[in-house]
């Protein structure tokens, strides 16, 4: 199949990547394609760091020939010198030998994640990890499709994103995306939907709760907190998941959680986030708070952080006072996203 002839497939079939950032694939493959250099990359990205999202599991689990298959046609397509499945550890203790065998003659080589860390499922924290480098994002730009992997131009797609490249060069795609569920007094969950179904919908397949609760849409610690009645103004298209949450748990600690989570995370590269993640987690911790100068920290994170993990970093807590709590964390910074 003519390269230019998939990415068309792959751009007609709307397609987005199926990690956090949801860029468009098409978009994404022509922008590598249009490099000049003979020497490019192709990486598979099984990290999955979110807690609470557990799609790319299930799919490694149950699927992982159709991953290999689009990896595969993405390393001819462009043609990449190599390709790289970039695990988390413990899949890669699960599924790294099974693979391995599925792999064959492919010139796709895995690479198990040297530890458990959030940001080391950034694409660009990723790379320096596989280059023996500093454990940080990069500045861009560049962009990873113009200096990447070896500063050679780099495709980085999600584990989903490649099961569904493979569907969509069998002419099988049909719009589906697998989306998790779990959370209080819930199992865990993976659904496969039509990407514009509501999450609502995604909630009720499940088993609607009988207990008063909100959830966490995007991931138990980056997730944005929505109510109840707020989950029919959302398609799973964007997400990879949501977490239940009991309203009668314990607040404080629930908020503490998120910010002690990426206190510990933050790589430490920037001061916003290396600055703001520890003085939110102290002042919260402490209690008797100024809310202004807790706002005033969530706004300057979100605005000056070098990478998505500053950012995102406060969405849990800024929403849930936004959509859960209904209060204004202060005048300006503790707007979260808005969903009335």
């Amino acid at each position: 199949m003519e390269s230019n002839s998939l990415i068309k497939k792959i751009e007609k079939a709307g397609l987005l990547g199926r990690g956090c950032g949801t860029f468009p694939v098409a978009k994404k493959w022509s922008l590598v394609a249009a490099q000049k250099h003979k020497e490019k990359y192709v990486i598979c990205n099984a990290s999955e760091s979110e807690p609470g999202i557990f799609k790319d599991k299930y799919i490694l689990e149950h699927f992982p020939e159709k991953v290999i298959d689009g990896m595969a046609i993405a390393i001819r397509l462009l043609k990449a010198q190599q390709g790289f499945i970039y695990m988390k550890p413990d899949y890669y203790h699960q599924f790294g030998k099974k693979i391995q065998v599925m792999i064959g003659d492919d010139d796709i080589e895995i690479f198990a994640k040297p530890m458990e860390s959030y940001i080391g499922g950034e694409e660009s924290a990723m790379i320096n990890i596989m280059q023996g480098e500093r454990l940080e994002p990069r500045l861009k730009p560049p962009m990873i499709t113009e200096a990447g992997l070896w500063n050679k131009p780099t495709l980085v797609n999600n584990v989903e994103t490649f099961y569904d490249i493979s569907l969509i060069a069998q002419g099988k795609y049909n719009q589906e995306r697998f989306f998790c569920v779990s959370g209080d007094g819930f199992g865990r969950h993976v659904l496969q939907m039509n990407e514009n179904s509501p999450v609502k919908q995604a909630l009720e397949k499940v088993g609607w709760p009988d207990f008063n609760f909100f959830v966490q849409l995007g991931g138990a610690m980056a997730g944005t907190c929505l109510r109840s009645g707020q989950l029919e103004d959302y398609t799973i298209q964007h997400y990879s998941g949501l977490v239940v949450r009991d309203m009668e748990k314990d607040e404080h600690e629930l908020i503490l959680d998120w910010l002690k989570f990426f206190a510990s995370e933050s790589c430490g590269q920037c001061v916003p986030c290396r600055e703001g993640t520890y003085r939110l987690y102290n002042m919260y911790r402490q209690g008797n708070y100024d809310k202004q100068l807790f706002s005033d920290i969530i706004f300057s994170m979100r605005n000056s952080s070098l990478c998505s993990l500053g950012k995102m970093a406060v969405e849990a807590v800024s929403s849930y006072y936004t959509n859960i709590k209904k209060e204004a964390l202060g005048s300006d910074g503790g707007e979260g996203r808005k969903c009335d």
